[in-house]
């Protein structure tokens, strides 16, 4: 390791309700690097990343039938679906726009210590 670039580990949790106040201590820590959600069906792929230094959301969505990027798009606050998806755990599901039912497939933080 060079002189002057200190090491951090980074921690990786999925979200789940036992751990809700851990999640919104490391928030109150300031530690909390990234909130990732999944959500699958046969036809798509949400992912809804939180990068919390910049308090900024990254949106993607692919239409997986005919392997498309459909959205990407960055915002500084999600609207109510995707605040609807975003606060699923793994597991949970929703319906989509087209009335089909979405699974979150994963909820997680990054945190360093």
């Amino acid at each position: 390791m060079s002189e002057g670039i200190k090491e951090t580990e980074h921690t990786r949790i999925e979200v789940d309700d036992e751990n809700k106040s851990e999640i919104e201590m490391l928030y109150s820590f300031g530690v909390v690097l990234f909130e990732h959600t999944v959500l699958k069906n046969d036809s798509y792929e949400y992912s809804i990343c939180y990068f919390a230094p910049s308090d900024v959301y990254d949106i993607v969505v692919i239409d997986k039938k005919h392997n498309l990027l459909l959205k990407y798009e960055t915002c500084h606050q999600l609207n109510e679906k995707y605040s609807d998806y975003f606060n699923l755990i793994n597991g949970q599901r929703a319906l989509d726009d087209d009335g089909d039912e979405l699974v979150c497939r994963s909820h997680s933080i990054e945190y360093t210590l």
